[in-house]
């Protein structure tokens, strides 16, 4: 189905309203999943509604003000995520690293007690966009076997770098260190569907492609060893700076009994023209993209992109054109919405699958 995205915004938003998270923060939250829907990346969007809403309905459910800085050392900052919705950690985190950099021309936030938060990407954007590089990390529950075994024992750790370039949309390289994003398995299993192969093993180790026996067994790293380096070390760096939980001990999103994740997440920002004069660099960066433009395109292909620069085409597309949603998200979001007796949201949700029913 597609579904404009004023209108799934509109839902969305008053359903975290509706549980007990202000206003501001409830539109933060809906801002992360939609924005994720809009470039394409619908693992990490409305798909995500009724586990955050269950969180929420929980007790999970602090807004921004929960989240309290505990360490502060100049460029560095440590605080504490509250065990609120993951979105309205990581954006307060965001701002405060950004705020940093004004001042310091570097940031740098471990955000520790949090809890999953969409995209990376979303926030190392949102840095960007304040003209400063920005990176973003986060560790997450074991669902991802080390290369040498089939155990899940690390979370496939997202991580987000983002850059302005000159005159055009961000630089943003959005990725997990596992094949596939466990996300996409779990959207997979909610709506029907087979995986690819490669992307994950069963519980019994050998590789499969029904989602619900790799989300019994674990995710495969990317590039073998070099995925499982990747996350590791994302994990230490979260672990210690945020004094998180490690993979194998935090918390699940989709837990039967919501209760605190325990992640780490760490947000920098950087300021670039503390160290160099800003004209000429960014004529060397516009040409360096417009020399990427120009490479002659491969079979199968139409052009040459930079990281984010698709997914930014995507966005203006949905906007026009509507944002692809599949009954069984809508349909997983109106059961939600009965579970937490908010009957005219799941009314309202179902009608958008077959509007004769709010006649």
């Amino acid at each position: 189905m597609t579904i404009d995205s004023d209108v799934l915004a509109s839902l969305v938003r008053r359903c975290f309203e509706r549980v007990g998270l202000p206003e501001p923060d409830a539109l933060t939250v809906t801002e992360a999943l939609i924005d994720a829907n809009l470039r394409g990346n619908a693992s990490h969007g409305v798909v995500r509604v009724p586990a955050y809403l269950r969180r929420a309905g929980s007790g999970l459910n602090g807004g921004s003000a929960d989240v309290i800085e505990t360490v502060s050392a100049g460029p560095l900052r440590r605080v504490d995520g509250g065990a609120t919705l993951g979105p309205v950690a990581a954006a307060t985190a965001t701002a405060l690293c950004s705020r940093i950099a004004t001042e310091h021309g570097i940031g740098l936030v471990a955000l520790g007690n949090g809890s999953h938060f969409g995209s990376a990407g979303f926030y190392a954007r949102r840095i960007a966009a304040d003209g400063r590089i920005g990176l973003v990390a986060t560790n997450g529950p074991a669902g991802m076997a080390p290369h040498g075994s089939s155990t899940p024992f690390l979370g496939t750790n997202a991580f987000a770098v983002g850059a302005p370039l000159p005159g055009r949309d961000q630089f943003v390289l959005d990725m997990s260190c596992s094949v596939a994003a466990r996300g996409k398995i779990i959207r997979a299993g909610e709506l029907g569907e087979s995986i690819e192969p490669g992307i994950a093993v069963g519980p019994d180790g050998e590789p499969t492609t029904d989602p619900a026996a790799a989300l019994a067994g674990a995710v495969l790293p990317l590039g073998g060893a070099k995925g499982t380096g990747m996350a590791l070390a994302i994990s230490l760096a979260a672990g210690a700076l945020a004094g998180a939980s490690f993979d194998d001990e935090a918390g699940r999103i989709h837990d039967s009994k919501p209760g605190p994740q325990g992640l780490g997440q760490l947000f920098l920002a950087i300021d670039p023209w503390r160290l160099g004069d800003r004209a000429p660099t960014e004529e060397r960066i516009a040409a360096l993209i417009e020399r990427l433009h120009s490479l002659p395109p491969a079979a199968g292909f139409d052009a040459v992109l930079y990281p984010g620069e698709r997914g930014e085409r995507e966005r203006l597309r949905r906007l026009d054109d509507g944002v692809p949603v599949a009954p069984a998200e809508l349909e997983a979001i109106a059961g939600a919405c009965a579970d937490l007796e908010l009957a005219d949201l799941a009314a309202e949700a179902r009608a958008l699958i077959d509007p004769s029913t709010s006649r």
